[in-house]
């Protein structure tokens, strides 16, 4: 299991949260930003899966540890 820091890149969302896995915030992303979702894939001419895959990605808060 891993856990990671997830910071929505949504303008209009507040959702930070640590220590949390990926699937919780998948969770987040489509119970509250599937229509932002969808408008972007329709936009970009991208599938909702390729626009939730750079979502995750860019909402992905990583710490220096070292």
């Amino acid at each position: 299991m891993i856990l990671l820091n997830f910071n929505c890149i949504f303008p209009s969302c507040s959702f930070k949260c640590n220590d949390i896995e990926e699937e919780e915030f998948l969770k987040h992303l489509n119970e509250k930003h599937h229509k932002d979702m969808l408008d972007i894939s329709k936009k970009e001419n991208m599938s909702i899966k390729a626009v939730q895959m750079i979502t995750v990605s860019n909402s992905t808060v990583f710490i220096n540890s070292g």
